[in-house]
């Protein structure tokens, strides 16, 4: 398996992707700054409180981070997927003397790591920047602990894993049609449902798991199928 991912690093480049993901921390960064100074911006917003508060100010960002990292997901999906597997392109894949649900698990396997893999990093080190000068210049009035820290880096685990799986889901849309606008459209669909479903209890950690499981279903038997209609494919 490790050969056929490596095969297809050589066939695909990363380069802009990985300047995707640079940007994407530079401007989570800064988000996360901008949020963390609403309080002082203007005081009688009735919410402003919320955003001097660690664990809000953390989730708040890990939600907007994952959900670029999955229409990232999205855009990577539809060019190793969606497109190798639409029109002669398909032809010579699909004549490749290897096993076509290996060929497609590589490209899932690749797809999922570099977006769980890409905002765990991205996050964790905008996370440790952060928390590094709120620990000399603090801005928010919230007491900055050990524990917040492991909290803010366990959700930035789950929604880094949430952004891979639903990547899969909105891939498993857009094979159908074999579209990459409806791959795209997919993965904003569905950052816009489970940002909302999780931004609704950011404090409840048992609505994250749920999520997280239902995710993890849905994405198992989109895998399943896709793997199916591949198989199914005739040159």
């Amino acid at each position: 398996m490790h050969k056929l991912i490596a095969l297809e690093l050589k066939r695909n480049r990363l380069r802009s992707y990985h300047i995707a993901v640079l940007i994407c921390g530079i401007a989570m960064l800064g988000f996360q700054y901008l949020m963390a100074a609403i309080p002082y911006m203007d005081p009688t917003e009735p919410d402003a409180e919320l955003f001097s508060q660690y664990p809000f100010l953390m989730g708040i960002t890990c939600l907007v981070c994952m959900a670029i990292f999955l229409i990232l997901s999205a855009v990577m999906a539809s060019r190793f997927v969606v497109e190798e597997y639409s029109g002669k392109r398909a032809i010579l894949l699909l004549s490749y003397p290897i096993s076509r649900k290996k060929v497609l698990c590589a490209k899932l396997m690749l797809v999922f790591a570099y977006t769980a893999g890409g905002m765990l990093l991205c996050g964790a080190v905008v996370q440790a920047v952060f928390f590094l000068t709120e620990s000399l210049f603090p801005i928010c009035s919230d007491h900055l602990t050990i524990k917040v820290v492991l909290q803010s880096l366990g959700f930035l685990f789950c929604c880094s894993v949430l952004a891979g799986l639903m990547g899969v889901i909105a891939l498993w849309f857009g094979f159908r049609k074999k579209s990459v606008p409806v791959t795209i459209v997919a993965s904003v669909v569905l950052a816009t449902i489970v940002c909302q479903i999780i931004s609704s209890a950011l404090a409840f950690l048992p609505m994250m798991g749920a999520v997280l499981g239902v995710t993890g279903i849905l994405a198992t038997l989109a895998i399943k199928n896709l793997l199916r209609q591949v198989n199914n494919m005739e040159v």
